[in-house]
């Protein structure tokens, strides 16, 4: 790539609320021309005025080069300075392709070691205790049987930890870190997980989430900044409400070892569990891009993205090397969603992070006072996403009311009792059904080869809405079915599609969630969607056995026989 005078514009590729409106406005203040791409269309971040240009991009996919020539096609002609991919999906397809795509501009993400190191746990892991840092206890397994002990070993409630979030032979699969308090919760979460590889099992420790944020060159830190977490989901994930906090000399130098180990460039921040009453740490993970809380750093003036700019493109960083303490930062979206689960928690579990509903309205109050708290969203020159995210946010509480309120009716007995007379009328008469769940491959296909089986003169078949088909049913559907005289063992999965809909004369779902999907994916043929359940006065929903033991599964597959049984004959 030729060293040419900068052109003060940037492409910012991503789609989070946080992160990728903190960058965009980062740069858009500092005068820089900000494009973006790979955006949602209902990103609140879209309506920034800072957004100088939108591009519609082909998504990222490992078996397509459309989107790889397209965005080509974009760099020869825009010229960026810089790119900055801000999310795993944008990550992981800038790294695969850099030498591609660096050729036509300079990309924001680390070098390839330490993108192989940073974007894979295990890997991060083994470099830490390389470099002496403080981990929880932990195994790797790759399949149950090396898990069989894990449990007894490090006691529940137990983490697990895909080896990457992203998975690029799936794109439309996020991977989580789950956190099982139950050794059904851990069965169905290992499930899960092991389709992508193996799984890092960890001893829960009972702390707050710590971030130490840095911009380093070779190792070295340019900027450094700390935040903790005020308000972090129950069971795991990232803050919705969190504050600057003075810097830990300990965290940080564990920081500095292991990105100093790699002679890293670039953003990232290390996460870290503190204990405040003990003083005790371990070391969490590395997110080597930038983080959901990046709304804080920039906040307080610790202006990561204008400073990778600055480094990146001009060589010379100019921003402070610190960031204000004491102030906060809320996510409203998020923070809703969170009080609402606090409300609901035990606050006596201290595996939970809970917090008092008085603290809560206390932090509220007294930091609007002091003028010190701010927002992921609003700012007073750029008010356009906070309004966006509010209507999103009324739009939802809306739907989720409505929602609830259906299933009261539902399962009310005027509600069940039309449901029964509906399902009987339309399946009374039906030639031909498609069972539906989600999946298709635990509850669908078993009652489609149950209704063969006793019906054969009706056409049958099964489909889900979940976005990948092939998939095999779960051992333990395979064997509670031949249980039953019934094969599952070589079904594969297929996705609805509007084709497949119509061919049917009655679309039988299970659950409440079922009902609500294949009625909004498919309008049209919300006039022939029935529940299963309503057949046979053993409540409406049937629910989901998946990542459950063979009990589960054997007691679901009962109560979906027994509906069948109940079978309306056909009119005379």
């Amino acid at each position: 790539m030729s060293t040419t005078a900068p052109t003060r514009s940037v492409l910012v590729l991503g789609h989070d609320s946080r992160a990728y409106l903190a960058i965009i406005r980062s740069l858009g203040r500092a005068g820089l021309a900000v494009h973006v791409g790979w955006h949602r269309p209902d990103s609140v971040a879209l309506r920034s005025r800072y957004v100088a240009k939108r591009w519609e991009l082909p998504p990222f996919h490992e078996n397509s080069d459309e989107w790889l020539s397209a965005l080509i096609d974009l760099l020869q002609r825009e010229r960026y300075d810089l790119v900055f991919p801000c999310n795993d999906a944008a990550m992981t397809a800038f790294h695969r392709h850099r030498g591609a795509l660096s050729a036509h501009a300079r990309l924001c993400i680390p070098d390839p070691q330490s993108f192989d190191v940073l974007f894979d746990k295990i890997r991060t892991n083994e470099l830490a205790r390389a470099q002496g840092l403080t981990l929880p206890a932990e195994r790797v397994v790759a399949n149950h049987a090396e898990a069989q002990g894990a449990v007894e070993e490090l006691g529940l409630p137990i983490v697990l930890k895909p080896r990457q979030s992203y998975n690029p032979e799936n794109p439309d699969e996020k991977l989580m870190v789950w956190k099982a308090y139950t050794r059904e919760v851990f069965d169905r979460a290992l499930t899960s997980l092991l389709r992508a590889g193996p799984v890092t099992l960890q001893r829960n420790f009972i702390g707050i989430g710590v971030g130490v944020e840095v911009l380093m060159k070779d190792g070295e830190p340019l900027l450094i900044f700390q935040h903790e977490r005020v308000h972090e989901p129950l069971f795991g994930g990232g803050s919705s409400y969190r504050r600057s906090v003075p810097l830990d000399p300990r965290l940080v130098d564990e920081a500095r070892r292991l990105l100093g180990a790699l002679r890293y460039t670039g953003v990232a921040m290390a996460e870290f569990k503190l204990n405040p009453r003990t003083g005790e740490y371990v070391f969490i993970e590395v997110n080597a891009r930038f983080w959901g809380s990046l709304p804080l750093a920039v906040a307080a003036g610790a202006n990561f993205p204008l400073g990778a700019y600055q480094l990146l493109v001009e060589g010379n960083v100019r921003v402070p090397p610190r960031g204000r303490v004491g102030l906060y930062c809320r996510n409203w979206y998020h923070d809703l969603a969170w009080l609402r689960a606090n409300i609901r928690a035990d606050k006596t579990d201290p595996t939970l992070s809970t917090r008092a509903l008085w603290r809560v309205l206390a932090d509220r109050v007294r930091n609007q006072i002091l003028l010190r708290e701010r927002s992921d969203t609003f700012a007073w020159d750029d008010p356009a996403p906070a309004v966006s995210e509010a209507r999103q946010i009324a739009s939802l509480l809306i739907k989720q009311t409505s929602n609830a309120l259906h299933r009261r009716w539902l399962s009310s007995s005027i509600g069940k009792r039309r449901e029964s007379r509906r399902a009987a009328r339309l399946l009374a008469s039906a030639r031909s059904v498609l069972f539906v769940c989600k999946g298709n491959i635990c509850r669908s296909p078993y009652a489609e080869v149950q209704l063969r089986a006793t019906k054969p003169a009706i056409s049958v078949a099964s489909a889900g809405y979940y976005p990948k088909s092939g998939r095999p049913s779960p051992a333990h559907a395979v064997t509670a079915a031949a249980e039953r005289g019934l094969d599952l063992a070589a079904h594969r999965s297929q996705r609805m599609t509007r084709e497949l809909v119509a061919k049917y004369d009655v679309l039988c779902v299970f659950d409440h969630e079922n009902l609500l999907t294949v009625r909004a994916e498919f309008p049209d043929a919300a006039g022939k969607v029935v529940l299963l359940g309503a057949l046979d006065g053993g409540g409406l929903f049937i629910s989901d056995p998946w990542g459950g033991d063979l009990p589960r599964f054997r007691a679901c597959y009962d109560r979906i026989t027994a509906a069948l049984a109940r079978w309306p004959a056909a009119p005379k």
